[in-house]
C-alpha cells in the first residue's frame, strides 16, 4: 500500500514507485499459485516459517538498496510473501474437513480484517516515525511470530 509514497520519498519518481507495486503484485501472483505446489512439496509449516524468515530478510535488504536494484528484491518479495495465504487456507480446510466452509470463511474474514488493521497501524507508524521506520519494524515483526508457525497443526492423515 505505502511502496509506492516511500519510493517516492527516497527520490524515485511516481511512475516508478506505481510500476514496483505492479511489479511485487504480479510476482504476489506467482507466488500464490506456487505456494500450494512448494507446500505439498516441503510441507506446509515448512514453507510458512521458510517464506516468513526470507520475506523479512528481503524486505531489509529492500531497505538497504536504492534506484533500479531494489526491482529484483520486489520481485522475490512479491514471490515469498504471497505465498502464503493460500497454505494457510489450504491448513485450514485440511484441519476442519467437516466444516470447510465455516473454516474458511473465518479464515478469510479474519485475513480481511488483520490486513486492514495492519495497514491503519503501519500508516499510523510512518506518520510517527516515518516510512522507512515503518518498514523496518514491518520487517522485523513478524519474525516474532516465526516460533509459533511449529505450533500450527501437520497434515491430517
Amino acid at each position: 500500500t505505502y511502496l509506492p509514497i516511500f519510493l517516492s520519498e527516497e527520490g524515485a519518481d511516481l511512475w516508478f514507485g506505481g510500476a514496483a507495486l505492479s511489479l511485487v503484485q504480479a510476482a504476489g501472483t506467482i507466488g500464490a499459485l506456487l505456494g500450494g505446489s512448494w507446500s505439498d512439496r516441503v510441507g506446509r509449516r515448512v514453507l510458512l516459517l521458510i517464506s516468513l524468515l526470507v520475506s523479512s530478510l528481503l524486505m531489509l535488504v529492500f531497505l538497504t538498496l536504492s534506484g533500479w536494484s531494489r526491482l529484483p528484491i520486489l520481485v522475490l518479495l512479491g514471490l515469498t510473501s504471497f505465498s502464503t495465504p493460500p497454505v494457510l487456507m489450504a491448513l485450514v480446510q485440511e484441519n476442519f474437513p467437516e466444516n470447510r466452509a465455516l473454516a474458511n470463511g473465518t479464515y478469510l474474514a479474519l485475513s480481511f480484517v488483520s490486513n486492514s488493521a495492519m495497514v491503519v497501524v503501519v500508516g499510523a507508524l510512518a506518520d510517527w516515525l516515518g516510512l522507512r521506520q515503518a518498514f523496518t519494524i514491518s520487517a522485523a515483526a513478524p519474525l516474532l511470530g516465526a516460533p509459533l508457525v511449529l505450533l500450527l497443526p501437520g497434515r491430517n492423515k
